[in-house]
């Protein structure tokens, strides 16, 4: 029997993760970090309103946590560029301390697709072993990068402890209405950048968490790209959302971006990251298929259906 420790448990992901291993026999005990109360109760829940940017090895230790699940992280763009780090970087560290002090001996870490970076010569599609290019100005993209490094430096020091990298492209569904990554979908008119049409991939929410639940299982460790069969061009993405595609030049867009995130006009993204829908990473799941046999149930087309349609029924 498991006893499981999850940060950001109240989050998207770690809802959904949460409701799904309610039902799993093999957790006992669920600890959940994090600073807003969960949205789903279960019996195997203790929850602990808890920053992760201060130590939490104790709750580790007496809980007697052998599987760890780290979701916790700021997605979103922020102004607070020191706010993002200490929780970022520093809750990183802590979650590896908690897991020291408690011996833990499985590891899984959402990490994300973008620490490959937005750029013209990625190849296409990128697999585990491409260079790893997080662009500095972007914290989601850097910050994930320097993350993970942390703890796979970590993996490099001990033998004690298996750890899952899991690098997801967006992870959208029908309950991903309110999350991060459905903030392009939100004005009435989608930008593009002119000259540019890339491919965009999504993973389906219940794929992701029939997925984490298979390595929680397994405790296979490694580092495993994440996204759904099949890729959507840009523009085929806004005609599914019905939405206008506004098309303007790439320093226009730049100079409006700029101005507007430095005199706070607009709070979803820097001029950075415009390059994420210029050249967003394509990423390879050849290894993940191969080494699990695992098969997604939804396309890409098929996730953005997904949330499509229940927006429609909200």
């Amino acid at each position: 029997m498991k006893n499981m420790a999850i940060t950001g448990i109240s989050g998207y992901i770690g809802t959904r993760l949460l409701r799904h291993l309610d039902s799993v026999e093999s957790v006992q005990k669920i600890i959940g970090i994090d600073v807003k109360q969960p949205r789903f109760q279960s019996t195997k829940l203790r929850f602990h309103c808890h920053d992760i940017r201060k130590s939490f090895g104790d709750l580790f230790a007496e809980n007697e946590i052998d599987t760890a699940v780290h979701l916790a992280f700021i997605l979103s763009s922020t102004h607070n560029r020191a706010l993002a780090r200490q929780i970022n970087i520093d809750g990183m560290k802590n979650f590896i301390g908690a897991c020291q002090e408690a011996n833990v001996k499985y590891i899984l870490y959402l990490s994300s697709h973008t620490i490959y970076g937005a750029h013209h010569d990625n190849s296409i599609p990128l697999n585990e072993d491409s260079p790893l290019r997080p662009i500095h100005d972007f914290q989601y993209s850097w910050d994930k990068a320097q993350a993970e490094q942390i703890l796979r430096d970590f993996s490099t020091n001990t033998q004690d402890t298996t750890i899952t990298i899991l690098r997801s492209c967006p992870v959208i569904g029908p309950n991903a209405a309110n999350s991060t990554p459905t903030l392009m979908f939100k004005p009435r008119v989608m930008i593009g950048v002119a000259g540019f049409d890339p491919q965009l991939q999504f993973v389906h929410e219940d794929d992701l968490i029939r997925l984490i639940q298979i390595f929680l299982s397994k405790e296979k460790g490694g580092i495993f790209n994440v996204a759904g069969d099949g890729e959507l061009i840009y523009s085929e993405v806004a005609k599914l959302l019905r939405k206008r595609m506004l098309r303007l030049p790439k320093r226009l867009l730049e100079l409006l971006m700029s101005i507007s995130w430095a005199i706070h006009l607009q709070n979803d993204s820097p001029a950075s990251g415009l390059k994420f829908i210029q050249y967003p990473p394509v990423v390879s799941t050849e290894k993940l298929k191969k080494d699990l046999g695992f098969v997604f149930q939804y396309s890409a087309k098929d996730t953005l259906l997904s949330l499509i349609s229940s927006v429609k029924t909200q």
